[in-house]
């Protein structure tokens, strides 16, 4: 048996409901052909980097497959034929790229967080700083370069000039 990847773009005006359909059928479309899916990875919502069917956007999916090549071209067809995709793309690939799940498809289209337990947020007010900080200079104000400096000095002048006279020249 070998093992493959197909990502496939989904239309973006689909929401999460529909989302999961499509999703669900084509998985039961993978199997229907004796493909075995091992994985389902939801990227969500990106950018495509040229238009298809005039979109701007799509939805993409990776699913991982393990099967025997004549059953690929099958699945090609019928990606081809889904109104709902706007492109797919299948690759070979090595069993030790195989992805784990960690996420039920649910969990990756409502955006929810995985099981892992997340890292504890430290608060500002208790934590002391890990460097002392440095000492500042006896200077407190910032000595301005030789091009402000001129633009300076002619600000003064023409305000010296605009109270002598009551025009700016």
């Amino acid at each position: 048996m070998n093992y493959y990847e197909t990502l496939y773009i989904i239309h973006p005006a689909l929401e999460s409901g529909r989302l999961k359909d499509i999703i669900l059928s084509t998985q039961s479309m993978f199997k229907g052909v004796n493909i075995e899916v091992l994985s389902t990875n939801l990227w969500g919502k990106k950018k495509l980097a040229y238009l298809i069917d005039k979109q701007q956007y799509g939805t993409y999916v990776l699913v991982q497959l393990k099967s025997s090549g004549e059953d690929i071209n099958k699945i090609s067809t019928e990606l081809e034929h889904n109104p709902d995709i706007l492109a797919y793309l299948t690759s070979k690939i090595s069993e030790s790229e195989i992805h784990t799940d960690v996420r039920t498809l649910d969990e990756q289209i409502l955006g929810s967080k995985s099981s892992e337990p997340e890292a504890p947020k430290s608060d500002k007010s208790t934590k002391e700083p890990s460097e002392p900080e440095a000492p500042k200079s006896d200077k407190s104000t910032k000595e301005p370069s030789e091009p402000e400096a001129l633009e300076n000095d002619n600000e003064n002048k023409e305000l010296t000039s605009e109270e002598n006279n009551g025009t700016n020249k």
